[in-house]
């Protein structure tokens, strides 16, 4: 049995955009700047290639314990903790045989104390051809998709997780391609009870992060694209990162101290374009990963035609557990109550989310309503109190013309009093002058008429 060797699902995403984020500008950064880190890691993988070229997967030629003829089986191991060693390990194969290995549509079932394993696929010499479905129920995981058996060889698939534990039920999908020696990971990991995609293009020592919040009516943001680079076996936001949010604003920034905290920038637009086809190009390989399941799912089918008849029955297992895959349908409709009734509990938190959001709206509107009211009176009271003033103006200024006319008549009368006075004078003068005049003539009139008489007498 192939080893599987799918990582998406383990990585955990957690981050926002946080730190140092109050910057009075932000600095533009070049194109050489922006792609260093990309050249760096990449620089890294290209050794890493060269390190790993000749790994091959461990495995093992296992006999199958319901079989007498030879009918050997491929069994993946870890070769530092090789399970098919230990004591409780049972390999059976539910199919033909021909020329000593497993042949045809079939179902190898792998059983220890803690783990089971079951993988369905038409084989030839003891591998599934192309496509196969792998299931972990104890673990409630199915894999359907491509089967390479080669660490050179892409598996296209479709990786359903079912945790359904007492309170705890949970489902997520990861659907993609994965690592080859010379090819990075890439998918999509989702689930029906988060409105958040994650898709990943990942190497071995670092990936591209990308979260798809579209479907979020509570973030802000559209899209998250990201680098991280893995440090202890831990992956750390690492690089230049920028979001899309949904007003149409783009932020861009840099992972400074081991992501730690982000230096806010302005990345250039090949940056931004460049991560943008890394993002189709995960898509592309999700849209194949979905192909891949179908055809997997289609060998699947024909299996169960072939044992899901009352008159099948085998003797190297349980009867029930082996036609347990037979009752899919039944767990298929009953997950589907679960999954209706979470979806439904998570729409209620939703729309109580949403009630108190638009409690709060309405309580800000009303805040904002009672600012606008206030300044609005604050406004009109201090228009009144211009009024006010303007009007005790006008009223001083009224008073002030007033008195000044008052001045005015009061200095015009004087002016007319002492003009009349002088007029008065002058006349006086005048008249004085006058007098003295016909007095002075008079004299002279009198001297005249003497000298006249004495004129007359003398003669």
């Amino acid at each position: 049995m192939k080893k599987l060797k799918y990582i998406l699902g383990s990585i955990v995403v957690g981050f926002g955009l946080s730190g140092c984020l109050g910057q009075p500008s932000i600095p533009s950064v070049s194109e050489e700047e922006a792609f260093k880190y990309e050249k760096q890691y990449l620089a890294e993988w290209e050794n890493w290639k060269q390190q790993n070229k000749n790994t091959k997967p461990s495995f093992k030629w296992i006999q199958p314990k319901n079989k007498k003829e030879e009918c050997k089986v491929y069994v993946g191991i870890d070769s530092e903790n090789d399970k098919t060693t230990k004591s409780d390990y049972a390999l059976y194969w539910d199919g033909e045989c021909k020329d000593g290995y497993a042949y045809g549509l079939g179902r190898e079932i792998e059983k220890t104390m803690f783990t089971d394993l079951q993988q369905i696929g038409i084989y030839e010499n003891g591998k599934a051809v192309d496509y196969c479905v792998i299931s972990y129920p104890l673990e409630g995981i199915n894999t359907d998709g491509e089967c390479s058996y080669s660490y050179d060889q892409p598996e296209h698939y479709v990786k359903t997780t079912i945790k359904d534990k007492l309170d705890n039920f949970d489902i997520t999908y990861e659907i993609g391609v994965s690592g080859t020696n010379g090819s990075p990971e890439m998918g999509m990991v989702t689930s029906p009870f988060i409105d958040k995609k994650m898709l990943a293009k990942v190497y071995p020592n670092f990936m591209y992060m990308i979260e798809d919040y579209t479907e979020d009516s509570f973030v802000g943001m559209k899209y998250d694209f990201n680098m991280k680079t893995k440090q202890n076996s831990n992956w750390i936001n690492s690089g230049y990162r920028f979001m899309f949010k949904k007003d149409g604003l783009i932020l861009g920034g840099e992972n400074i101290n081991d992501g730690e905290k982000i230096r806010l920038v302005v990345l250039p637009d090949s940056y931004i374009n460049h991560l943008g086809t890394i993002y189709d190009e995960i898509s592309q390989q999700v849209n194949l990963g979905f192909e891949a399941q179908k055809k997997a799912l289609i060998i699947k089918e024909k299996y169960k035609n072939k044992i899901c008849k009352d008159n099948v029955k085998v003797n190297f297992m349980d009867n029930k557990e082996y036609k347990e895959i037979c009752n899919e349908d039944k767990k298929i409709a009953d997950l589907k109550i679960k999954i209706d009734q979470k979806l439904a509990q998570i729409e209620q938190q939703k729309q109580a989310k949403r009630n108190q959001m638009n409690q709060q709206q309405i309580i800000q509107m009303q805040k904002a309503q009672a600012a606008a009211a206030q300044k609005r009176a604050d406004k009109e009271s201090l228009n009144q109190a211009l009024r006010d003033f303007q009007n005790t103006v006008n009223n001083s200024i009224d008073r002030q013309n007033r008195t000044l006319e008052q001045m005015n008549n009061i200095n015009r009368n004087m002016q007319m009093d002492n003009l009349n006075n002088n007029l008065n004078n002058i006349n006086n003068n005048l008249w004085q002058i006058y007098r003295i005049i016909l007095k002075v003539k008079w004299i002279n009139i009198l001297g005249c008429i003497e000298r006249t008489i004495q004129y007359l007498v003398i003669s």
